[in-house]
């Protein structure tokens, strides 16, 4: 029952208006945050019927910085979330320092169901969970998470209120890199672009992060996550926790995952690093140590693991879970769940 509720389970933030046609599906723009009140360079797909991708900029070259979990920040963890017993979990984050080869974009924030959903009618894409025996999702009538079960899919998690600028989620990686793969399609040849696809894990880390070399992109105070991030709170706890379950006292708003863009960004201009959805990272699982010199430091070569990684944490899991360092290997196969999903990642 643990493993199924860690994976079981908008108003989008709005930048100045750019119109264009719709022959222009690829643009470079440049707009403030409102949030952080600072300008940032976006990469922006037009997807069509006024839906749009947008990209943030992560000026990374040449950066280097500290990949999982020093010893001393693993000592803290070890006493302060895992009663004083070592961890398998703190085992895969053994840090490293990473200097990352390329600027890229990444997605603003996670790649939301009005999205997934234009690939799907442009396409005609089938998802693993609807070819195969279905996703995950919550029972609202009995109130129990339950799957695998036809009935959820992408367009289904069970929760009535789920709406077009949630994130999508029972989608697996192979989903994910096949709407990659679409976006990749979109690019006219007037905006060069040498990859699009879902993020290697120092690339997602490194925007994770946004500079910060604590748990979370602004520091250690987990209560503070309540302002960055959709996590087991006060809501969450009300609702599906019960009283003994590990959560934040403060309350973000939301029990279930939350429409794209509710909570603060980063430095670095990226929302929801931090829960709401798990999040697919492309390449293979292994020691950060062995990580490659070239190629923003991807894995592309198996370390005789073959089984994916998940990145974040989610809307019903504590703190720990959603560290910037906390990485989460999945089962092999099309493995699909209710509270993960992914965002893109671009490199010029």
């Amino acid at each position: 029952m643990f493993r199924f509720f860690i994976l079981a389970f908008s108003t989008a933030v709005i930048f100045t208006s750019f119109a264009v046609a719709q022959e222009i599906p690829l643009r470079i723009v440049k707009a403030v945050d409102p949030k952080l009140k600072k300008e940032f360079e976006y990469l922006v797909f037009d997807l069509g019927k006024g839906v749009e991708l947008k990209l943030v900029k992560i000026a990374a070259k040449g950066k280097t910085f500290t990949m999982g979990t020093t010893r001393e920040e693993q000592e803290k963890l070890i006493r302060e979330y895992f009663d004083g017993k070592k961890s398998g979990v703190l085992d895969n984050e053994t840090a490293a320092s990473i200097t990352l080869t390329d600027d890229y974009y990444i997605g603003q924030f996670e790649v939301y169901r009005a999205q997934f959903r234009r690939f799907v009618e442009e396409t005609k894409y089938i998802t693993d969970a609807e070819m195969l025996e279905g996703g995950y999702g919550y029972n609202e009538e009995t109130m129990k998470f339950e799957g695998r079960d036809r009935k959820y899919t992408w367009q289904n998690t069970g929760v009535s209120r789920t709406g077009e600028k949630h994130p999508v989620t029972n989608v697996s990686r192979n989903d994910a890199r096949k709407f990659c793969e679409w976006l990749m399609k979109k690019c006219d040849g007037k905006i060069k672009l040498r990859e699009v696809r879902l993020p290697g894990e120092a690339e997602w880390e490194f925007a994770c992060r946004a500079g910060s070399t604590g748990r979370f992109c602004f520091g250690d105070d987990e209560e503070r996550l309540a302002e960055f991030a959709n996590i087991a709170d006060a809501t969450w706890k009300k609702k599906l926790g019960g009283p003994n379950a590990k959560a934040i006292q403060a309350s973000d708003g939301h029990a279930f995952a939350a429409p794209v863009g509710q909570y603060k960004p980063n430095n670095f201009g990226v929302y929801d690093m931090h829960g709401n959805v798990w999040e697919w990272c492309d390449d293979f699982f292994g020691k950060y140590s062995a990580l490659p010199k070239e190629g923003n430091a991807r894995q592309t070569k198996n370390q005789g693991e073959s089984r994916p990684v998940l990145r974040g944490g989610s809307w019903g899991l504590p703190p720990v879970a959603c560290r910037s360092a906390n990485r989460y290997l999945v089962g092999a196969g099309p493995s699909r769940y209710g509270a993960a999903g992914f965002r893109v990642v671009a490199v010029p």
